[in-house]
């Protein structure tokens, strides 16, 4: 799900009253409709004497399914780009294997100092 905040709420700094209630041991508000969020979980934090909301951020491929899609010189100059850049590996191509390990000296392995 790609968590947005309403247009209609970007658009105007609006204030609107709500109710506060308990709901178990928390205490909870209403949020009015033209502030609802297109989200199942959301941020809480104090700005002052502020409490803030915001949608939590998604995965990457829910930010990536909320974008607009190329336009046809946008996936041009893409592949133009794509083809000018060596150092990328095809998607079918296998990552090679990186040793990450220091590499000893047969003197270090043997614990000789070294001179």
């Amino acid at each position: 799900m790609v968590a947005h905040t309403p247009t209609k709420a970007l658009k105007s700094r609006s204030m609107t009253e709500t109710t506060v209630f308990q709901s178990g041991n928390s205490q909870a508000i209403r949020i009015p409709k033209e502030f609802q969020f297109d989200a199942k979980r959301v941020e809480i934090y104090r700005d002052g004497q502020s409490i803030v909301l915001r949608p939590v951020a998604g995965t990457a491929a829910e930010a990536l399914a909320g974008l607009a899609p190329l336009s046809a010189a946008e996936c041009s100059a893409l592949d133009v780009a794509m083809e000018q850049s060596d150092d990328l590996l095809a998607l079918d191509e296998p990552v090679p294997k990186v040793d990450l390990q220091p590499k000893r000296s047969s003197a270090a392995l043997r614990n000789v100092p070294e001179a």
